[in-house]
């Protein structure tokens, strides 16, 4: 049966920083310096491989129906998709290689007819629209649960067009906005110049120490590097940088984590990595202030908030499908 999703609770309009952090497989934070001896680092030159590509992906979602299978209701979620890059040239910022845009329908489909998928597909292929389906597995729950859990099937398309972008032009100095393990973890190699920039800090990874001292940090300056192991089997240097600071904010207002591979740091910067990072943070600072009439939130760099207006502008008309989605289900 159809659904208007303004009668249940809605997903955030654009959904793009709406992931949780990876779940670590292991944590190495004397990788630059012994716990002891962590203080502020004071920002660098930026070397020649500082990210000059910026890539991004965008997605609405919205409830469109249900479905009654086995006596339990269960969402249908309907998802369009975008994801682009960016490159700085100069002081002009033109579109990058491997532009994507999508739109889905998800759906956990244990308990339906394997027929009855097959024509759903074949129907919706037909208006351009993906049917993503999976079995629950141990994903249980009430209507609104499992409302969340089947829009993790959109997520995941939108960081699979993260990453098509991504190895479109894979060997170009390139920042990734959002979680770079997720995207990276598929890539046929490692050791690229690719940075990741973790806006929302969903986990605390530093003891409460290290976390203060964090506090701390002056507009450009960074944290001691430390490895991140992930679930991914993607080993990742992390460190915390501020990229702006203002009287009367919380004290983690500013600071966003960068991460790089492992792989990359130890291939091309093992002689200079704390010389790269130092750089690197100096180079975001001045992403974070490239345009002086730039006023979005403290934790956001110029080129990415273009590539995010770039993908509201392409991203594929949500309401405009709803209305044929809904004729099809009657």
């Amino acid at each position: 049966s159809a659904l208007n999703d303004a009668s249940v609770p809605p997903f955030p309009g654009h959904e793009a920083d709406d992931e949780e952090d990876t779940p670590r497989d292991g944590l190495e934070l004397e990788y630059e310096r012994p716990q002891h001896d962590w203080a502020p680092i004071a920002p660098g030159e930026p070397t020649d491989d500082v990210p000059v590509r910026f890539v991004d992906g965008s997605i609405a979602s919205k409830t469109v129906g249900s479905l009654l299978v086995e006596f339990r209701r269960r969402p249908i979620i309907a998802a369009a998709v975008s994801a682009a890059a960016l490159e700085i040239d100069g002081r002009t910022t033109k579109r990058g290689a491997g532009t994507q845009t999508r739109k889905v329908l998800c759906v956990y489909s244990d308990g339906i007819e394997r027929d009855a998928i097959a024509d759903a597909f074949h129907a919706l292929r037909a208006i351009g629209v993906d049917l993503l389906e999976r079995p629950r597995g141990s994903v249980l729950g009430d209507f609104d649960t499992m409302r969340r859990a089947t829009r993790s099937l959109a997520m995941e398309a939108m960081e699979e067009a993260e990453r098509a972008v991504m190895l479109a032009d894979f060997t170009k100095p390139t920042l990734m906005d959002g979680l770079l393990e997720r995207r990276l973890a598929t890539a046929p190699t490692h050791n690229v110049p690719i940075v990741g920039l973790v806006k929302r800090q969903m986990t605390t990874y530093l003891p409460a120490g290290l976390q203060e001292m964090t506090y701390a940090l002056k507009a450009g300056e960074r944290t001691p590097a430390f490895i991140l192991r992930t679930v991914q089997h993607v080993d990742l240097v992390n460190t915390y940088v501020r990229l702006s600071a203002e009287a009367g904010t919380s004290p983690s207002y500013g600071i966003v984590r960068v991460t790089a591979p492992l792989a990359y740091i130890e291939s091309a910067h093992a002689a200079d990595m704390p010389a790269y990072l130092s750089g690197l943070a100096a180079y975001l600072y001045r992403l974070r202030h490239r345009d002086l009439a730039y006023s979005r939130a403290g934790i956001s760099v110029e080129p990415i908030v273009r590539v995010e207006d770039h993908l509201h502008a392409i991203l594929p008309d949500l309401d405009a499908l709803i209305p044929r989605l809904h004729r099809m289900f009657r």
